[in-house]
């Protein structure tokens, strides 16, 4: 049976409304277009996590309505009915749209794809490929993003191709976050990864997931993050791979940095080539990104986390630490004067401390205390932290009779963010454009920190900067911390403090993304460079 197919061009705001006017009157579907695409007035619409477009649709939308061909209504008698519910419209165009195999159709325009060498996306209704080497993923297009088509994806798989031809992957652990339907993961796999690990906010992704892993026979665990938290709890892992976008990729850095082991890799994808400086930039600080390979304007980073030192000492006379320091000292200055541990810098400080310290506690108490705190992102020595207890106890016994500077130490690397989410209220929707920033902030380390400045800076849906947002102290933290904190400019935050709280921001109309970080800027007198 033959269906008509109804074309009509409406402006953005009543492209939603008039669909859902026309599937009340007997529509059997509506898709929603852009009505300038391919041309030169095309104007992409993009949507980020946390801050999507306030219009669902383009300035100028093509809206197609498909009925069965006994649709009582002419296009006229349409038209007119639907002026009369109070859309302005012109007269729509009219088709016919044969009556088809839907199924065959759908299925003739997937046809297996080969990535790399060895790899091949064989949808279900195919048969798979002769080559003795080859390995294939029986994944069929669904809801979820991932059928191996997009160049992101594939720039995993050739990266994932890659990694198991040039390094030994069999006993590796992989992360991928964002995982769509699975694919990535179930490529790991396949590719002989031991344990593979998929997490997604999408509920409908999973389920694809699940059952694409099941159709391929392969164990994976997929699972919502939430529901994944418990299971995984600190679990790190050899490779952590997310295709997502470049803006929650910035966001979830802290999140995504924590589950690579030290000296695990990390493959990030999604991310067009002029945003490409801003996520390695993001990332600096733990992993050094660099450019792995381009696709079509898209390109996927990959870096290595940086290892950190190896934490052992033991606690002997205090004869033997010196000695055991004074030699480790020269070793050391012979490989280019690599850093003591933690571990030997605290013991170290103890031992100065029956000697300077009445002149440090005037003029450097403050620094040496930052330098010397363990962070609450790695899993401190219990000697670290019993060495370090005992100098903040000495520490106090000491300002009790001595004049104790107490200004805090400005550091970025002290705080994490672990929330950051940009969201209309829609309570205040139609009276002004608002919108609710939510953070949870804190201070990583057991030392105060100087309060820093919050920068929110907004994009538009072209990645250009379109305003930034610069809260002091004072306009971010809440009043009551700050009555209960008079002396806070100078003296910081306490150790381990941690901000939650919702802040409303006033605007631009067309932001459509966002990178929010902490600032410390100079003072107001300082010379500009």
């Amino acid at each position: 049976m033959p269906y008509r197919e109804l074309h009509f061009t409406v402006v953005a705001e009543i492209a939603e409304p008039l669909g859902d006017a026309l599937m009340e009157l007997g529509a059997l579907s509506i898709s929603v277009e852009d009505a300038s695409a391919g041309g030169y007035d095309e104007n992409p619409l993009y949507g980020e996590p946390g801050l999507s477009p306030e219009v669902q649709a383009w300035d100028l939308s093509s809206v197609k309505a498909l009925f069965n061909a006994d649709f009582e209504f002419s296009k006229e008698e349409l038209t007119h009915h639907l002026r009369e519910l109070g859309y302005a419209l012109q007269t729509p165009t009219e088709s016919i749209i044969a009556e088809q195999d839907w199924v065959s159709l759908t299925q003739s325009q997937f046809e297996p794809i080969q990535i790399g060498q060895r790899i091949w996306i064989v949808p279900s209704w195919h048969e798979k490929p002769t080559e003795p080497n080859a390995i294939c993923l029986a994944v069929d297009p669904g809801l979820a993003f991932g059928t191996g088509s997009h160049p992101t994806t594939r720039l995993c798989l050739e990266w994932l191709e890659h990694s198991s031809q040039h390094q030994s992957i069999h006993k590796h652990t992989l992360l991928d976050y964002g995982c769509g339907s699975g694919i990535l993961a179930i490529a790991a796999k396949k590719l002989g990864f031991t344990d593979v690990y998929g997490v997604d906010i999408d509920v409908q992704a999973i389920e694809s997931a699940r059952m694409n892993a099941k159709q391929n026979q392969v164990d994976i665990a997929f699972a919502l993050p939430d529901d994944a938290a418990p299971v995984l709890g600190k679990r790190q892992f050899d490779v952590v791979m997310a295709n997502i976008l470049a803006n929650p990729l910035q966001v979830l850095a802290p999140a995504l940095i924590a589950r690579v082991r030290d000296g695990g890799q990390i493959v990030l994808s999604g991310i067009l080539e002029r945003q490409a400086r801003d996520v390695i930039q993001t990332y600096q600080d733990s992993i050094s990104l660099s450019l792995w390979k381009e696709s079509e304007g898209w390109v996927c980073l990959s870096g290595q986390k940086h290892a950190e030192k190896a934490k052992s000492v033991s606690i002997r006379t205090i004869a033997d630490v010196s000695k055991s320091s004074l030699a480790l000292g020269k070793a050391q200055h012979k490989k280019g004067g690599a850093a003591i541990s933690l571990q030997t810098k605290i013991l170290l400080a103890l031992l100065l401390l029956l000697f300077a310290y009445p002149i440090v506690t005037i003029f450097w108490r403050m620094p040496l205390l930052h330098t010397l705190s363990p962070s609450l992102d790695q899993t401190p020595n219990p000697i670290a932290l019993g060495a370090f207890d005992t100098l903040q106890k000495l520490d106090a016994s000491i300002c009790a009779f001595l004049p104790c500077e107490q200004k805090a130490v400005v550091d970025f690397k002290a705080w994490r963010f672990l929330l950051a989410n940009l969201g209309m209220d829609d309570s205040k929707r139609g009276l002004e454009v608002l919108s609710i920033l939510q953070i949870e902030l804190q201070n990583r380390l057991l030392v105060p920190i100087a309060v820093p400045h919050l920068e929110l800076t907004l994009s538009d849906a072209d990645e250009k900067t379109i305003a930034r947002i610069l809260l002091s102290p004072e306009e971010w933290l809440p009043k009551t911390w700050q009555s209960a904190h008079p002396g806070f400019l100078l003296t910081g935050a306490p150790a381990k403090e941690l901000f939650s709280l919702s802040i409303p921001l006033q605007l631009p109309a067309n932001a459509a993304g966002y990178r929010l970080r902490v600032a410390y800027p100079p003072p107001s007198n300082s010379p500009s460079l």
